[in-house]
């Protein structure tokens, strides 16, 4: 009887290790997520600059997808 409730709590902090850490991939997940769309609006930001246009919706196709020219301006 002893046994069966060993392993049951066993099991129990298996499961729980794997909840934390499945929790703790996904908020990293979404963190690095956030920071590339971040860097992306800031690319965003200095291609309708460099451009003259006064924010970032006008801007074309060509250029959101090109828009790694504009690092390290």
């Amino acid at each position: 009887m002893r046994q069966k409730e060993e392993l049951r709590r066993e099991k129990e902090a298996a499961r729980q290790k794997a909840a934390t850490e499945r929790a703790i991939a996904r908020r990293m997940a979404k963190e690095s997520m956030e920071l590339i769309d971040d860097e992306r609006l800031e690319l965003m930001e200095m291609a309708a600059s460099s451009k003259g246009l006064p924010s970032i919706i006008p801007l074309d196709f060509e250029t959101l997808q090109n828009l790694d020219l504009f690092r390290g301006w």
